[in-house]
């Protein structure tokens, strides 16, 4: 299976190009990633999720987490190309427009989102055919991590501290 075809790349498309939930672009490629190449900062799946979270920090009006997280995403794009996680998408076109919003932001300018363009036809009838929910509510996309149920975060990080505790 080509690793774009992946469902949690499928549907981190839907969501970046449909319902602009950055948010959970970011979620849905950090638990890929963890699945495929846990604690590589060098594996294209964190461009993406940089990419996710400027934009998320963009629409919220964090100009400098946006630029700086805009450029962390292009600079990984760059090291970790050519990639076969490129090869589904128009990845020159998305250079572009990651450098055009990078122009926007520090002109001070208003969110503007833009799609990434999808160049293979079996990637765009796999996102075509997910049924996703399109929220109304920009106040909880553009606030969404402090609006969101944490409680099985808190659940798991305290796991993981009493597990360390155990271990020294």
């Amino acid at each position: 299976m080509h690793p774009t075809f992946h469902p949690n790349f499928v549907q981190f498309i839907k969501e970046f190009n449909g319902t602009n939930d950055y948010f959970e672009c970011h979620e849905l490629l950090e638990d890929y990633w963890k699945e495929v190449a846990p604690k590589s900062k060098h594996h294209p799946l964190t461009a993406f999720i940089l990419l996710s979270t400027s934009m998320y920090h963009w629409r919220r009006g964090n100009i400098t987490g946006a630029i700086k997280t805009m450029n962390g995403s292009m600079k990984r794009f760059s090291a970790t190309s050519p990639s076969n996680y490129y090869e589904t998408i128009n990845y020159d076109k998305l250079m572009q427009d990651a450098t055009h919003s990078i122009s926007l932001m520090k002109e001070r300018k208003a969110f503007q989102q833009f799609n990434i363009e999808l160049m293979n036809e079996q990637l765009q009838r796999l996102v075509d055919a997910l049924g996703i929910t399109f929220s109304e509510d920009l106040h909880f996309l553009t606030h969404k991590h402090m609006l969101r149920d944490r409680s099985e975060i808190l659940i798991e990080r305290e796991r993981q501290k009493e597990m360390r505790k155990r271990l020294y």
